[in-house]
């Protein structure tokens, strides 16, 4: 006894109960001290709490389970950090110290801070931690978790005993508490703060856990399961890691090169025929199952199609043409000159197609995951296609200097690096955002990233940029142009059919497991502490301002300069974990290279491409060539600057510069 004493008196014994054994062993342990909760069987119903877990039935008020449900704590999470607190602490039911320290740093605390964190933690000064009592800490522990009513005298009083003080000390608790609750202590919301947010840690190892069980089985089955056609497909954006069995991620690096292309012209456009039946062996037959499917989307009539053949009949220049004969039996000669149309009624034709694509692409959107899992090859391009001049300014010009910008930017990255069309190219397109306003030519740029993506859903994607939103674009002039060019009304149909796309958009997307990619920039760990809370942001986002502080900051955020950073402005960096307020765009934030190398440790990944900012070469390394700036809209307002597009594969990190000829 005297042996177990001394190891708990030093943190050194595995779990309390071995103590509570010893004494009942010798008889040493009288009957009103004996905890039967310590040796009761665990079932559900004494380790899950909350609403959820009464299915509604019963509404728990008490303040541990507010405090569960300020954390955002659901059945699936408390049974995960159940699955997790068993691995750690067994054959014990108990949490030692020595268990409850290595859980702390693995979530990025000190280990010079656990002893007082483990103070704080043990509220019934048993030595060693329930899981009841394991899952309220990490409930109190995480970023999201309000500071206010019950979950807030909850905190208070983990930061209490974190503190060192104890129940007799000059400061009771309670006291302690009121003083807090009447603001005569402030700053206890930023107290007791884990470095990662819990749930979604714990979320992360269970689903690696899982991908590695799938793996491991795939490779020990010798055998082919045979297909079934009615097995659903995995979301858009989320591809299956299974089926290509267990892959080792590397972390990427920059290429040693750059790669600059020239603008040439497109092949010629191959026609799609199906097989005659007849014709074929059986063995073909089931190639013809899909010819359908192929004939819908690549055939002459499909939807995607037409408009790709309205994209390049606007952007052509024809000059002298062959006579049209009119109705009059006469001919007369006409020339279109280009990114123009020759009559309003092909403009309204093409507003129709427009209108079309938007309906049916909006659900493929919405299906789609908010954080894109994308394996490589991948182009990422930061779209930015804008002009300097404003919409209004163009209507009715033919000049060549009003052609230059937008769609003929995107036009010529198509020649260069995907000759074939969006639906042949082999790897993946990714596109980050920005897609309208500033330029005369949004309808027609969106029509071909539409037509793209419903002809490939799963190898094309659209990310949500800062001007996907509508009090933007009526500020700016992709609502103004949508009036201008199909009417009050048809044209406010169209408007906001797009808009109820953009609101479907995913916000981001990881490569390989590796590089994050978005707009504007990293979120502050205080709003989204790991990537993972990015797929709980709802669907749909009409309003992202109000619905969701992580949209937000993935659409405006921008990286700083070292050269730009005062002395004020150092101060705020270091006070808010290495952000700052956005004063260039008046929202969002800044950020600096210690936030970004945060937010990768965090995440376990190893660069972030964003686009949000004019590159004068199409891109812009930073902070030590972790954070990659790609700008995709060569001859922005007026100047001389490339389109850069960055290519993901096989574990480099490629920057393509495509020069576009005037």
């Amino acid at each position: 006894m005297l042996e177990l004493e001394r190891l708990r008196a030093h943190a050194s014994l595995r779990t309390p109960e071995v103590l509570v054994f010893a004494q009942m062993a010798i008889g040493d342990l009288p009957k009103d001290d004996f905890d039967v909760g310590m040796f009761i069987e665990i079932c559900e119903d004494n380790v899950l709490i909350g609403v959820d877990i009464a299915e509604g039935a019963v509404t728990l008020a008490s303040p541990h389970c507010q405090l569960l449900q300020a954390a955002n704590y659901n059945r699936e999470d408390q049974i995960r950090l159940y699955s997790e607190f068993i691995l750690m602490v067994y054959p014990a039911l108990y949490m030692s110290p020595n268990i409850f320290t290595q859980f702390m740093q693995d979530l990025g605390w000190q280990k010079t801070q656990c002893s007082s964190l483990f103070r704080a933690a043990d509220v019934s000064r048993r030595g060693g931690l329930s899981f009841l009592d394991s899952m309220l800490w990490c409930a109190a522990l995480e970023p999201m978790t309000q500071h206010l009513g019950s979950p807030a005298e909850l905190r208070c009083r983990y930061i209490f005993r974190q503190l060192g003080l104890q129940p007799s000390s000059q400061v009771p608790i309670a006291d302690f508490v009121r003083a807090v609750a009447e603001l005569y202590i402030r700053g206890t919301s930023s107290l007791l703060r884990s470095p990662k947010s819990i749930a979604g840690y714990l979320l992360d190892l269970h689903e690696r856990d899982r991908e590695m069980n799938a793996a491991t089985t795939s490779k020990l089955i010798n055998y082919q399961v045979p297909s079934i056609p009615d097995v659903q497909d995995p979301p858009h954006g989320v591809e299956s890691s299974v089926a290509s069995g267990p892959q080792r991620r590397r972390d990427f690096s920059i290429a040693t090169c750059v790669l600059r292309l020239q603008k040439k012209q497109p092949p010629e456009i191959l026609s799609l025929t199906s097989f005659d039946e007849d014709a074929v062996s059986s063995s073909t037959t089931r190639l013809l199952s899909a010819a359908v499917t192929s004939m819908e989307l690549l055939g002459p009539a499909a939807l995607p199609v037409e408009a790709f053949a309205l994209i390049n009949y606007f952007a052509l220049h024809i000059e002298n043409p062959a006579p049209r004969r009119t109705s009059g039996g006469g001919s007369v000669a006409v020339n279109k000159q280009a990114w123009a149309w020759l009559a309003p009624n092909e403009e309204a034709a093409f507003g129709t197609t427009l209108l079309r694509m938007a309906e049916a692409i909006r659900p493929i959107c919405a299906f789609e995951p908010r954080l894109l899992k994308l394996r490589s090859p991948v182009y990422v391009i930061g779209i930015e296609f804008k002009t300097i001049s404003q919409y209004q300014s163009l209507r009715g010009q033919g000049a060549a200097s009003d052609l230059h910008g937008n769609l003929s930017a995107l036009l010529a990255m198509e020649s260069s690096l995907w000759p074939l069309g969006p639906s042949m190219v082999p790897a993946k397109l990714l596109f980050l955002g920005d897609y309208v306003d500033r330029g005369a030519y949004g309808a027609e740029l969106l029509a071909y990233l539409f037509a793209a993506k419903l002809q490939r859903p799963n190898g094309v994607y659209l990310v949500r940029g800062n001007h996907e939103a509508r009090d933007i674009q009526k500020m700016f002039s992709f609502h103004a142009e949508c009036l201008a060019k199909y009417g009050e009304n048809e044209g406010g149909r169209i408007w906001n059919a797009i808009n109820q796309v953009f609101d479907a958009l995913p916000l981001a997307a990881v490569v390989d497991d590796k590089v994050f990619c978005c707009h504007g920039g990293i979120p502050p760990p205080w709003v989204c502490p790991l990537m993972s809370a990015i797929d709980k942001v709802p669907v749909p986002l009409p309003r992202p301002a109000e619905q969701s502080s992580i949209a937000w900051e993935l659409m405006w955020n921008d990286p700083i300069r070292k050269n730009k950073i005062t002395a004020s402005l150092a101060l705020e960096l270091a006070a808010n974990e290495g952000f700052a307020v956005n004063t260039k765009r008046g929202t969002g934030h800044v950020f600096e290279q210690a936030a970004l190398e945060r937010f990768l440790l965090a995440n376990q990944l190893s660069h972030v491409v964003r686009a949000h900012e004019l590159q004068q070469n199409g891109f812009m390394v930073q902070f030590n060539g972790r954070l990659v700036s790609v700008f995709s809209s060569s001859h922005y307002c007026g100047g001389t600057n490339d389109s850069g597009v960055a290519l993901l594969e096989d574990g480099k990190l490629r920057l393509i510069r495509v020069t576009v000829d005037l």
